[in-house]
């Protein structure tokens, strides 16, 4: 083998690596001797086919792999030959692939900056003290009597109503043509603004069971959702059935329901855990806040693959929360790849603040052990409900166990940050900025 590096910046390192032909016809007849002794052509016995026959059924097949095995056991290899460590995975760009001459491929990677984190001990920060209100637990309460809402279908009424669920059809047209995405075939409505977007709810709002409602809608130019803006639409909703939302009383008999002993345990239990959930809120802004000032404290240049990472990170997080909201997929992301430049700083401040809290662990030797890992698996996968085989099982990939780790890390360094700060607690609000990535 034989490997170049060059250096085009501060934190970006190009590793050209040569694989020599006798390290790949090794590789090669390797690879044939193991398809060889499994594959099975007619007219040979197992383990007997000849090497010219498996390269004109195989050839590509094992070329790809040869080539995938060597390009990362070499590039691993030179790695640690020269003790490097890229920050995200090596972008691999092939250059010579005719394995009958050599392979040459360049590996292509940002490396961690050398920190020395300054100036975080002993920083001053406000935190507004952690209060739950009456009209909080009534809150708490009220969304849980949503949740245990039921549907019921409305007899004696035709004419859909402002609140209503509809089981409906809806089409979109443009220029008289009916668009796929705006086809949507029995569907349950809710007719509100707050779960229908483009104004659909007023399609349904006064529509007759049985009797289409067409309703023409015309959408600005700057329209957030592109294959709208500009257009004319002409909505065409069928409803089919018409349901009702029915609550349960808040009563005794509601809270036994849900598990407790009376609608006084419940509203006691609401209570504290919402002053639960405003302290951990108040305690994750306060590291915010720490974290902020150690950035401003500690300029640093960013590896620019870790910022594009996360950037990717954000907006597939986004793209999952439009979808989740009722977007399609297609559009979710189309939409989430739209805010990029925004993401872009986002991404940034997060990898600031991965770098920082990294750099400060090693500094205070703060380490993970696998019980910790070990525990909050546990806990991820009894919060997960129906989820949980699902968090088991990517859990029971090393490298997410990795990760996990990597991030625990990091939330003890904050939490170092927060135990020896000067902590102020105030009435005012608390400082504003994007909480530090959870793990």
């Amino acid at each position: 083998m034989n490997t170049t590096i060059e250096s085009p910046s501060a934190l970006r390192r190009k590793l050209t690596i040569e694989v020599e032909p006798v390290e790949i016809k090794a590789e090669l007849d390797k690879t044939y001797n193991e398809l060889r002794r499994t594959v099975m052509l007619k007219g040979f016995r197992p383990g007997h086919a000849p090497r010219n026959l498996l390269e004109r059924f195989f050839g590509d097949q094992v070329r790809s792999d040869v080539i995938q095995r060597l390009v990362k056991e070499y590039t691993d290899k030179a790695l640690d030959e020269q003790n490097l460590k890229p920050i995200v995975t090596p972008e691999v760009i092939t250059e010579e692939t005719d394995l009958s001459k050599a392979l040459r491929f360049s590996a292509i990677f940002d490396i961690t900056p050398d920190l020395e984190v300054k100036d975080y001990d002993g920083l001053e920060v406000s935190r507004p003290p952690a209060e739950i209100t009456d009209a909080d637990v009534d809150g708490a309460v009220e969304r849980l009597r949503e949740r245990q809402a039921t549907l019921k279908k409305v007899e004696g009424r035709s004419v859909v109503e402002p609140g209503d669920y509809v089981l409906a059809e809806l089409d979109g047209s443009i220029d008289g043509k009916v668009v796929p995405a705006l086809h949507s075939a029995d569907r349950l409505f809710e007719v509100s603004p707050r779960s229908l977007a483009h104004r659909i709810d007023e399609v349904f709002a006064g529509a007759e069971v049985g009797n289409p409602a067409v309703k023409t809608h015309s959408y600005p130019e700057d329209y957030a959702e592109k294959e709208l803006a500009g257009k004319n639409v002409e909505w065409k909703g069928e409803v089919k059935e018409i349901f009702a939302r029915e609550l349960p009383a808040i009563d005794d008999e509601f809270a036994r329901d849900q598990g407790y002993e009376s609608l006084e345990d419940l509203r006691t239990k609401a209570r504290a855990s919402l002053l639960d959930s405003a302290k951990r809120d108040a305690d994750g802004r306060v590291r915010q806040s720490l974290i902020d000032m150690v950035i401003e404290r500690n300029p640093l240049e960013l590896p620019e693959s870790l910022v594009e990472r996360e950037r990717m990170a954000l907006e597939t997080e986004l793209a999952h929360t439009l979808e989740a909201s009722g977007v399609p997929h297609e559009r979710a992301h189309t939409a989430a790849h739209e805010r990029a430049a925004e993401l872009r700083e986002r991404a940034e401040k997060r990898a600031r603040t991965m770098l920082l809290t990294d750099a400060l662990a090693r500094q205070e030797k703060i380490e993970i052990s696998d019980e910790d890992v070990a525990d909050r698996i546990g806990r991820a996968v009894r919060e997960a409900g129906r989820d949980r085989d699902q968090v088991a099982r990517h859990y029971a990939e090393e490298s997410n166990r990795e990760s996990l780790k990597a991030a625990l890390r990091r939330e003890k360094a904050l939490d170092l940050l927060l135990e020896r700060a000067k902590v102020n607690e105030t009435a005012g609000e608390p400082p504003a900025g994007e909480a530090p990535p959870a793990p």
